[in-house]
């Protein structure tokens, strides 16, 4: 009888795995959204530390605490004097940034107050394969807490006496649009959504970012891996936020968010919905020039954030908005 060698037998077995496993849910029920809005409570306690100036900002840490023990830490920053109330949005990107993503706002971003948390502890600064296989439950209770704390965000921003309540944006980079997209789905205080670099189809953005060898294998390993936490896929909740406004913002040059996958999410959104590619690559956190035309972007884009843009300086080119080659 002919046996595999190991490397080829493992290969096998996660190949057969994925095909077993490869069933799509659907959009989510209304049932399945009450439940991710069951999960946020009611936002009890909110500390903010001494303030820090930033220009004509200011910068103080907050706690926020929920009557079901969710707990937040982050920044807030807002313009000096208060002269609101100001639209503010939630702005959150990957694990490694934190809520420390708000360093890498520009000097003068508008008249905005800017809200940014931490993710749970939880969840890994990197998510190996490993992790993924044999961790997937502890990963997908930890990634279903963390709309519950953008919405804690969001009720801690409405409370805030400088801020206008109706006119609260959210504003997802790249790690963080899964779950802002679930939250703005079940949190109507979100009135305008911004997903940056973000797309839809767990399995194919994983399966991008994968370099394992032969190159077939990552197809399927990005399936099995991906299938503790297939019911967090953005595609099965944006269709909820309708009927508010949803900016999509990528690269037409990003290696880690396929085409593909970018317009599955776009498609399964409904109007008013709105799809913008610049000339880049995958955003760094260190690229600020691109980091100013995002800003730009985002002010120029969504309506309860036009006419915030204060004293911004002029957009910084990164090339003109284009359909993908």
């Amino acid at each position: 009888m002919t046996t595999l060698a190991r490397p080829a037998r493992a290969a096998a077995a996660i190949a057969v795995a994925a095909w077993l496993a490869a069933c799509t849910r659907g959009p989510a029920d209304a049932a399945e959204l009450a439940g991710f809005r069951a999960l946020r409570g009611r936002l009890v306690s909110s500390d903010t530390g001494a303030a820090r100036p930033r220009g004509r900002y200011a910068q103080q840490r907050v706690r926020l605490g929920s009557s079901d023990g969710l707990a937040a830490t982050g920044w807030v920053i807002h313009p000096v004097p208060d002269r609101g109330p100001y639209p503010a949005v939630l702005l959150q990107d990957g694990r490694e940034e934190n809520a420390d993503v708000v360093t890498r706002l520009p000097a003068e971003f508008g008249d905005v107050v800017v809200l940014a948390l931490d993710y749970p502890a939880e969840i890994p600064y990197t998510v190996s394969l490993h992790d993924a296989l044999w961790h997937g439950g502890r990963l997908r209770a930890a990634g279903r807490r963390i709309p519950a704390l953008f919405s804690l965000g969001a009720a801690y921003l409405a409370r805030r006496a400088d801020v206008d309540s109706g006119r609260i944006a959210i504003a997802a980079t790249s790690f963080a649009v899964p779950f802002a997209t679930i939250a703005a789905a079940t949190d109507q205080r979100f009135h305008d959504v911004a997903l940056i670099y973000g797309a839809g189809d767990l399995p194919a953005v994983v399966a991008a970012n994968l370099d394992l060898r032969p190159r077939w294998l990552r197809g399927p390993a990005a399936w099995l891996a991906t299938r503790p936490i297939a019911e967090l896929s953005p595609e099965r909740f944006i269709a909820a936020i309708a009927p508010r406004p949803i900016v999509m913002v990528n690269g037409i040059d990003d290696p880690q968010m396929p085409a593909e996958a970018v317009r599955r999410l776009y498609d399964a959104a409904r109007e008013p919905k709105k799809q913008i590619w610049l000339r880049t690559g995958h955003l760094m956190p260190t690229d600020s020039a691109l980091i100013r035309a995002l800003i730009d972007t985002a002010f120029a884009e969504v309506p309860v954030l036009r006419g915030a843009r204060g004293r911004t300086a002029a957009t910084v080119s990164t090339g003109a908005p284009a359909s993908p080659r």
